[in-house]
């Protein structure tokens, strides 16, 4: 039992941190329809990712479109429709502008803001009273009840042999 317990209390923090951690890895943006002057766009606009992340576009309109950098950093090329362009990484924090080399006017950027991980800590509750996602407390909750159970069989356990070996004396 306290090997299972054991091997939980290994898995599940890993688990629930390698979710949280690949969920920010790859940020899907798509190239669409959109209202007002011209004819299309890309969405988000901005794209907000961290350092270390990458983006893709994903062409939902019917002409060939590309997302180029203003500084030449990186480039699509051309993404036909229907079509998802290779993953682009953002390896460090800033603002990055861009366009598409075929229609000038759609234009849009990738700000990239530092790690969570080095972020200041939190000195205070947020107002909607902050925590772990329900997910880790959730998680954690039960780790703690599941250990606080092994050792009071452990416990019982011992109890019973005293009473046993006082019982044979």
């Amino acid at each position: 039992m306290r090997r299972l317990l054991l091997a939980l209390a290994i898995v599940v923090p890993g688990w629930l941190l390698g979710s949280l951690a690949a969920s920010a890895a790859n940020t899907p943006a798509e190239i669409v329809n959109c209202a007002g002057t011209t004819p299309w766009c890309f969405s988000p606009k901005p794209i907000q990712v961290t350092v270390g992340s990458t983006v893709t576009w994903t062409n939902a309109t019917a002409p060939v479109h590309t997302a180029t950098s203003d500084s030449g950093a990186w480039d699509t090329g051309n993404i036909a429709p229907g079509a998802t362009s290779s993953a682009v990484s953002f390896p460090t924090a800033g603002t990055f502008a861009y366009h598409c080399a075929i229609h000038p006017s759609m234009t849009g950027s990738v700000v990239v803001s530092a790690a969570a991980a080095t972020s200041p800590p939190v000195r205070a509750l947020a107002p909607g009273g902050g925590g772990p996602p329900i997910a880790v407390g959730v998680g954690l909750l039960l780790l703690g009840l599941g250990l606080l159970a092994a050792r009071r069989r452990d416990r019982t356990q011992r109890v019973r042999e005293r009473i046993d070996k006082l019982r044979h004396q």
